[in-house]
């Protein structure tokens, strides 16, 4: 920096000028002098001091952040370009460390090993997270078709690193297992343990990832030969071709077009009469389970009730909760979708709902109220006991409820 400053002088910079810090952080590159100086938060002399500082930079009346102040909020948020370089340092200094302790057992080499393990799975988790983030952002965001394919093809081979890395890290771990072992550390074995469930995991998301890729790069490459047929018949057009040198307006004017040809009609009209039938009653019956209409489900035939007809009703009624169970999450902030589903009291009348039919929900509701919904991108964990009384670890994704802001930005 230009002039000498402490941790506390750039903190107390920062925060005094948040404002700014939070417009350069999401407008980049996209703000002059001019529209800076002109806010209420900041003066010509505070923006004098940020240059001066370094944490701004003025380049052709564009002003943006330090790269080094960007670099630290996407590291934090988990956001920004993938960088998997920095997993292959840690593999290179595990590999290391790993033949410092097999020349000398030492508490040291042994504490050093640990710390790389657990940021080689905390990295491996974290740049995945973000190439999900940049595949699905450059695909929505990226005007130009080029630059898009360009960038999934870069995540692409960034994928395929990844997953070099993933495979060189099971090899050293299996291949130290024995030395891992006479150490008799529990941490140890408990992070070992842990970095090897992550890897299987971690090796699913990269899958799904790079089946979005392939999907991402054959719409697109689909949208390009549309755009380039476009283009060539405007130019076709614009140069006359069509009216001058072929009969095509004679063709067009030959050709008798239906209004619907092509697409499938609509379907004749169910008579009222049939409906009243018993064949008309199953029918409307397995209408009402497809679109979950209560007071179809609950009718039965006209002749005789079923003994058990109240709990029948009680019973779909139950399964149409499921928007009253959302408004509930929806009314409060403690916990996330995944915690409140595990935690959530199911009326008597439904009985035991088990761990499965309670993921089910959480997917459920995922995929019908995302728009009502908060994604963090990011991951938690659930330690549970499956069936055959083996310990398992189940990765989800943050949810929670959308916020005020939120859902004003949204709208």
């Amino acid at each position: 920096m230009s002039l000498q400053v402490n941790v506390k002088d750039l903190l107390s910079n920062l925060y005094h000028n948040r404002g700014v810090v939070e417009l350069l952080f999401g407008q980049r590159d996209h703000v002059t002098v001019n529209e800076l100086l002109g806010r209420d938060d900041i003066t010509e002399e505070q923006y004098r001091k940020l240059v001066s500082l370094d944490i701004l930079y003025e380049y052709e009346n564009v002003v943006s952040l330090n790269d080094a102040v960007v670099a630290m909020f996407e590291d934090f948020m988990e956001i920004g370009e993938v960088t998997p370089g920095f997993i292959n340092d840690y593999i290179n200094e595990l590999k290391r460390h790993i033949r410092f302790y097999q020349e000398a057992r030492e508490m040291r080499f042994l504490r050093s090993i640990k710390k790389y393990l657990k940021r080689i799975n905390t990295t491996l988790t974290r740049e995945i997270i973000k190439l999900q983030k940049n595949v699905d952002d450059t695909y929505k965001n990226e005007s130009n078709y080029r630059i898009k394919l360009q960038k999934l093809e870069d995540y692409r081979e960034k994928r395929d690193t990844i997953i070099e890395f993933i495979r060189q890290t099971t090899s050293i771990v299996d291949e130290t297992r024995n030395l891992f072992n006479i150490t008799n550390d529990t941490e140890l074995f408990g992070i070992v343990s842990a970095l090897k469930a992550s890897l299987i995991e971690n090796l699913d998301f990269l899958i799904e990832i790079q089946t979005d890729i392939t999907d991402f790069i054959n719409k697109i490459q689909y949208q390009l030969d549309v755009y380039k047929k476009a283009q060539r018949l405007k130019e076709v057009k614009d140069h006359g071709t069509l009216h001058y040198k072929t009969n095509f307006r004679e063709v067009v004017s030959n050709i008798n077009t239906l209004k619907y040809n092509g697409h499938k009609t609509p379907k004749t009209k169910i008579p009222i009469d049939f409906l009243y039938s018993d064949d008309g009653h199953v029918l409307c019956k397995r209408i009402a389970e497809k679109y979950k209409i209560t007071r179809l489900m609950v009718r039965g035939l006209a002749d005789k009730m079923a003994g058990n007809f109240k709990d029948k009703g009680l019973e779909q009624q139950i399964k149409l909760d499921t928007e009253k169970l959302v408004e509930r999450f929806l009314n409060q902030s403690k916990l996330n979708l995944f915690e409140y589903l595990m935690d959530y009291k199911f009326p008597k009348a439904i009985g035991n709902v088990t761990f499965e039919e309670r993921l089910s929900l959480f997917v459920e509701i995922a995929m019908e109220y995302q728009n009502k919904l908060d994604f963090k991108y990011r991951l938690q964990y659930h330690d549970y006991e499956a069936e055959n009384k083996v310990k398992k670890r189940l990765g989800y994704t943050l949810i929670w409820p959308l916020k005020e802001k939120n859902k004003k930005q949204q709208a």
